[in-house]
């Protein structure tokens, strides 16, 4: 018998390659000799028969060749993939096909096809060839593949404009690997009946929709095709997550925070939410305000920090430094600039005197903030001038419309609290209260001239509705 290792296709005849296919474990415990034309073709299967080999200049030709055999899968076979190597189907696959309309398909993986199905596109040097590494299914309806393709084996499933029925979509979702896999679809709309059939099932196996995925290296490059869909494995859901959180993608990590909902995934909102509180993460308050007004405001309320609801919905809340306890408060006396002088509070927590308005604004897709006291009327912001130390006071004004009124809020969780450091937009400094104490026991407020993210026990917040 032929070693089905070692056959290179075209070298024997037609049903001595099928033999070299079929691995004991029949009946007969004996390997099986077929006599493919006693088969009832449902299509012209001379027409195949007759066709050029497969066109291995422009494609690979990998291990098997499954490409010059009719359907096999009612005997044993040697199924792909061997030792846990990469594998990539490409399903109703036809190979690299350069046509004039643009470049469609894969040089480097199997296909999956109609026994009989010829490459229908391209130039004459591929067109009307056999398809090549081409894994045969039965019919258009009748897709398995099972005695190919290991279950839950396949890191790479790619379809293109191509039908999915629901044994097509049985089959995918068979194949793929649930922890390492990927399902990308060229030129299918989402909402059709096709990928619709395909994501329920893919999503009954944690593979889920994933809006901001960036297509690999070897998935690029195909010009016949403006868009895709891809439906990720969790953890590369969450990486992806992660990423469009940090390179300011916002709209697409708001649709991935949608998708988790819909799919009852919660426990991966948990963990990203958890990333984003634990510091020095510039971006955690804009991706909190683009899901709070881009249809996730639920899931704002039910994941995040209430101290995030508080913010966003702008209600009277409390601003107290974390180290010492006191609230931020205006100066009852105005300056000769008719602003007021920032304090923090030695008793003070809950009269109006202390309470603030927090207005988030969105510009450039970065968040800043306006920090009002309901009391006076007045917005906070820096001074120019700096003391010996290279400080800003802080004061309340009446106007609002320079940068020195802009806040950056960087949230950070510390020892079972949420902490906010409250950064000057325009001078970039941390707000900090001073040492010293005046003769009511309150304190000044300052932008610290250095870094602040290094000690959220001294330069921490806590904001809180009241």
């Amino acid at each position: 018998m032929i070693n089905a290792h070692t056959v290179q296709a075209g070298l024997y005849k037609l049903d001595d390659l099928c033999e070299a296919l079929v691995v004991s474990g029949n009946k007969s415990e004996t390997p099986i000799k077929l006599n493919i034309m006693q088969k009832t073709f449902q299509e012209n299967p001379k027409d195949w028969q007759n066709a050029r080999r497969p066109n291995y200049n422009v494609n690979q030709d990998f291990k098997y060749p499954y490409s010059e055999c009719p359907f096999l899968g009612d005997y044993h076979l040697i199924r792909i993939p061997e030792n846990e190597e990469f594998l990539h189907v490409d399903y109703w696959g036809e190979g690299r096909i350069t046509d004039p309309l643009g470049i469609s398909g894969f040089p480097d993986c199997y296909n999956v096809n109609h026994t009989y199905q010829l490459v229908s596109n391209g130039d004459v040097e591929t067109i009307r060839r056999k398809i090549p590494n081409r894994i045969p299914v039965i019919t258009y309806s009748n897709c398995r593949t099972g005695s190919y393709i290991k279950d839950n084996s396949v890191e790479i499933v790619t379809l293109m404009s191509a039908p999915i029925n629901k044994s097509c979509a049985t089959d995918i979702t068979r194949m793929v690997h649930k922890k390492k896999g990927i399902v990308v679809l060229y030129g299918i709309d989402r909402n059709t009946e096709a990928a619709k059939n395909l994501e329920q099932k893919l999503t009954s196996e944690k593979l889920l929709y994933c809006s901001g995925f960036k297509l690999p290296k070897r998935l690029q490059g195909l010009t016949l095709y403006y868009h895709y869909l891809a439906y990720v494995n969790l953890t590369e859901f969450k990486e992806t997550l992660f990423n469009a959180i940090t390179s300011a993608e916002y709209d697409n990590a708001v649709n991935m925070f949608i998708e988790l909902r819909i799919t009852n995934n919660g426990y991966l909102i948990d963990i990203v939410v958890d990333w984003l509180l634990k510091g020095d993460n510039q971006k955690t308050m804009a991706f909190a305000y683009k899901l709070w007004v881009g249809g996730g405001q639920d899931i704002v309320v039910h994941w995040f920090p209430s101290e995030f609801q508080d913010i966003l919905r702008s209600d009277n809340v409390t601003i107290v430094s974390h180290y010492y306890n006191q609230a931020l408060k205006l100066d009852s006396n105005m300056t000769s600039n008719k602003d007021r002088l920032a304090w923090g509070d030695s008793n003070d927590k809950t009269s109006v005197r202390v309470t603030w308005k927090i207005i988030p604004q969105m510009e450039n897709n970065h968040i800043f903030f306006k920090i009002k006291n309901m009391e006076h009327s007045m917005f906070l912001k820096l001074e120019d001038p700096v003391d010996s130390d290279g400080d800003r006071k802080g004061f309340g004004s009446e106007h609002s419309f320079e940068n020195k009124h802009m806040w950056a809020l960087e949230p950070v969780r510390y020892k079972d609290k949420i902490l906010f450091f409250i950064i000057n937009y325009d001078f970039q400094q941390g707000l900090k209260l001073a040492v010293q104490l005046d003769t009511y026991g309150d304190r000044l407020l300052y932008g610290h001239n250095a870094n602040v993210v290094n000690n959220p026990d001294y330069f921490g917040w806590l904001i809180k509705a009241i």
